[in-house]
C-alpha cells in the first residue's frame, strides 16, 4: 500500500497529449547528387578498362557486362568479381608495363566507388562533402597502390638479389603505414 501511495506522488513519465499540429522539420544538407550518377560511374569505370584491357570485342562485351551488372546491383561481391575480371584480362591480354598501373586505379576506383553506392538506394542522393571526404584516403591508399604497382614491375625477374626484394617490400609497408595510418579512424 505504501509502495502505490509512493506512486501515485510521482509525475508521469508518459508524454503530455499535443494539442495543435505537430511541428515541422527540415534537414539541411550541402550539395549532392542523385545515387544514379554513382552507378553511371561504376559502368563508366569498367569501360574505361576498355580501352587499357580489351583486346576483342569479347572482352568488350565482358566489361560491358560486368559493368551493367555492378551498377544495377553494386554489392560487394559483385562489384570484387568485376574488379577480379579487370585483373583476369590483364592476365590473358597484358603486354605493357603502364597497363598496371592504369588497373590498379580502375580496380581501387571501381571498389571504392561500389562500396558507396551500395550503401545509397536508387533514388538517394549522396552530399559531395561525402565524395570529398573520401577523396583523400583514395589519394593515400593509392599513393601506395602505385608504389607497389612500379615496385611490382622494377622487380619483375630483375631482383639481383633476393634480399632486396624484401626490403622494397619492407619499405613499402613503411610508406603504407605512414600514409595511411590516419584512415584507421
Amino acid at each position: 500500500m505504501r509502495v502505490r501511495a509512493l506512486r501515485e506522488g510521482l509525475p508521469s513519465l508518459r508524454p503530455a497529449a499535443r494539442t495543435g499540429p505537430p511541428p515541422r522539420t527540415s534537414v539541411r544538407t550541402g550539395p549532392s547528387v542523385p545515387a544514379l550518377l554513382l552507378r553511371l560511374g561504376l559502368l563508366l569505370l569498367c569501360l574505361a578498362a576498355g580501352p587499357v584491357l580489351a583486346a576483342s570485342q569479347a572482352q568488350w562485351w565482358v566489361l560491358l557486362a560486368a559493368g551493367v551488372l555492378v551498377a544495377a546491383r553494386p554489392h560487394a561481391a559483385l562489384v570484387s568479381l568485376a574488379a577480379a575480371v579487370l585483373v583476369g584480362m590483364l592476365a590473358v591480354s597484358g603486354e605493357h608495363a603502364w597497363q598496371l598501373p592504369v588497373l590498379v586505379l580502375l580496380t581501387h576506383a571501381l571498389l571504392r566507388l561500389g562500396a558507396l553506392a551500395d550503401a545509397v538506394a536508387w533514388q538517394g542522393r549522396v552530399e559531395l562533402g561525402v565524395l570529398r571526404d573520401g577523396a583523400g584516403g583514395f589519394l593515400a591508399v593509392q599513393a601506395v597502390a602505385q608504389a607497389a604497382a612500379v615496385l611490382a614491375l622494377v622487380l619483375d625477374g630483375a631482383a639481383p638479389v633476393p634480399w632486396l626484394a624484401v626490403v622494397a617490400v619492407g619499405g613499402l609497408g613503411a610508406l603504407g603505414w605512414t600514409l595511411v595510418r590516419d584512415l584507421r579512424d
